[in-house]
């Protein structure tokens, strides 16, 4: 998958979520779950085992609690309270690697980070940098300075795979 396959970059599951909520009243869930990307396969086991606290051998009665979650993840702005006690994600950019949309910066105020550490973040599910949010699937982040050439030079260091790309956001919009 590239980033020129998502259609919306700033709502990047939102298309693949709401493709497999159509088809969920028509397909077996068993069917459906095999259906998921490696990223939301991924999210749904974490889903399972930390929100609903249930084995994976249960995971087809939770298919559909899963994909309307990750559709609110992918449509609910947050609150002012809520972006109040975000972690900040500083010198930030957006990057894809296969299916997963995730985001690098340095993090401030993270409640498991040391301050200031480097960071990639668990996959976002909707990012409006024109009002300096996003929201992962662990958490909200306040945004603080848009730097796109972030990947490149974690890249050229090593830190992170060169497959690793760019979504691309509207720099016109940024502030």
């Amino acid at each position: 998958m590239d980033f020129d396959d998502f259609l919306d970059p700033y709502r990047p599951l939102a298309d693949e979520v709401q493709v497999l909520r159509a088809l969920f009243d028509e397909t077996e869930p068993e069917r459906l779950i095999g259906q998921l990307t490696p990223c939301l396969r991924n999210l749904f086991e974490d889903y399972l085992e930390r929100h609903l606290n249930q084995p994976p051998s249960e995971q087809e009665r939770y298919v559909g609690q899963f994909l309307e979650h990750a559709k609110r993840l992918s449509s609910i702005p947050p609150t002012l309270a809520e972006l109040d006690r975000a972690p900040v994600l500083h010198g930030w950019c957006a990057a894809l690697l296969g299916s997963t949309p995730f985001l690098l910066g340095k993090a401030t105020r993270h409640p498991l980070l040391r301050q200031g550490a480097r960071t990639r973040t668990s996959p976002f599910f909707q990012i409006a940098p024109d009002h300096a949010w996003a929201r992962t699937w662990n958490r909200y982040y306040a945004l603080s300075g848009y730097t796109p050439d972030l990947l490149f030079k974690l890249q050229a260091d090593g830190v992170i795979a060169p497959d690793v790309q760019l979504i691309r956001l509207d720099r016109s919009s940024l502030h």
